[in-house]
C-alpha cells in the first residue's frame, strides 16, 4: 500500500492530482480522506477531473467536504 503524505501539504495535493490523472479511485479516496478542501482547491480538482472520463472520480471530489468560508 502506498504511503499517504500528510494531509493539506503540497506533496499531498500533488498526489491527489496524480490520482485524478491516473483515474485511481481508491488512492484518491484515501488521499482525500475526510479532510475539508478549500473552495478554490475543490474547484480546481473538479476542473481537473472533468478532463478525464470517469464520472466516479468527479463524484468523489464533489462529495469531499469543503471548508467554510471565513
Amino acid at each position: 500500500m502506498p504511503q499517504t503524505p500528510p494531509q493539506n501539504t503540497i506533496a499531498n495535493m500533488a498526489a491527489v492530482q496524480t490520482a485524478i490523472a491516473n483515474q485511481n479511485r481508491a488512492e484518491l479516496k484515501q488521499l482525500l480522506g475526510a479532510q475539508p478542501l478549500d473552495p478554490l482547491q475543490k474547484a480546481y480538482l473538479k476542473e481537473l477531473a472533468e478532463m478525464g472520463s470517469d464520472a466516479e472520480i468527479q463524484n468523489i471530489i464533489d462529495s469531499a467536504p469543503q471548508k467554510d468560508k471565513p
